[in-house]
């Protein structure tokens, strides 16, 4: 058996795979990364100058972590010193290597937006907020390098002249990061583990095996399935080895979670290991197809009771 105490057991029935096959087969536990929900609380900005001296700017803001890019409205009146307090929420992952990105823009035509300044800062710089206590704001000075300087900061004085935004920007861990369908969900806490209550009970599960599984693939004219089962609970996932051409694979691992909260749910999937299948027929498939899944919800087991099916 390999599970979370033994995941470097060798098994018999997958001894004719070798090289770098055997990470694909062999079984492992993973942990999400932390979440937390960026708060962006953009208030107002000062001097902000357009290319076009002649014009009053109609002036926005964008903010940008990663892949997702939030903007406020455009500020109702033209000036050089507008006006939003609005708040734009990002959610951002530990070990924090993104970093937020805002710029102050000018719609200066349906279809084009220049670009005032522009400020990047890390995550590290960020007060994280556990309760209701308010969040002190910050002026940045703007350039067009994406570099912000701190009100205060003594870099500031190699600036001559700069355009300002005013800021109130916090990480917040004291809400759960809804990363789930509100339907099967398997975790409600708060992201501050010190906001975390003790575990009600512990949820064992020892994943045996499966039964009359589809063919997956075709194997000397026969069909064929390299099986795994994946589970899912909490922050924690965890997957069995693969059993190698079987549709009736036998896995017999078992796996633990502590349980905060009984209403929640559980997610089993089993799944066709397509990377073996890519590597030996050279088709091109590297994404591992799904063959089932089964979701249990918490609230209907008792405890102290095993359940086999």
């Amino acid at each position: 058996q390999a599970d979370e105490a033994f995941p470097e057991a060798w098994h018999a029935d997958s001894a004719s795979v070798h090289g770098e096959g055997v990470f694909n087969i062999r079984s492992k536990v993973y942990v999400s990364p932390k979440l937390w929900y960026l708060r962006v609380n953009v208030i107002e900005a000062q001097d902000m100058i357009p290319s076009d001296r002649n014009r009053l700017p109609d002036v926005f803001v964008k903010a940008n972590v990663g892949m997702q890019t939030l903007k406020t409205k455009i500020c109702p009146v033209k000036t050089t010193n507008p006006l939003w307090n609005e708040d734009l929420v990002f959610v951002v992952a530990e070990p924090f290597e993104e970093q937020l990105v805002i710029s102050v823009e000018d719609r200066v035509h349906t279809s084009k937006d220049e670009v005032i300044g522009k400020i990047s800062l890390p995550m590290n710089v960020f007060e994280k907020r556990l309760d209701h206590r308010p969040v002190h704001s910050r002026w940045f000075n703007l350039d067009k390098y994406g570099t912000g300087v701190l009100e205060g900061d003594p870099r500031r004085k190699e600036h001559k002249f700069s355009s300002r935004i005013h800021l109130r920007i916090c990480l917040e861990g004291g809400y759960h990061v809804m990363d789930e369908s509100t339907m099967y969900i398997s975790d409600t806490r708060p992201t501050a583990r010190q906001l975390w209550k003790q575990p009600v009970g512990m949820l064992e599960i020892g994943i045996l095996g499966a039964k009359g599984l589809v063919p997956m693939k075709l194997k000397d004219g026969r069909g064929s399935t390299n099986a795994y089962c994946v589970a899912k609970y909490g922050q924690k996932w965890v997957r069995t080895r693969t059993i190698l051409d079987s549709l009736s694979p036998r896995w017999n691992e078992q796996y633990t979670w502590e349980v905060y909260d009984p209403c929640t749910v559980v997610t089993l999937g089993v799944f066709d290991n397509c990377h073996l299948g890519s590597a030996q027929s050279g088709n091109g498939v590297s994404r591992d197809a799904r063959i089932g899944k089964v979701r249990i919800r918490l609230s209907t087991l008792e405890a102290h009771k095993i359940y086999t099916r």
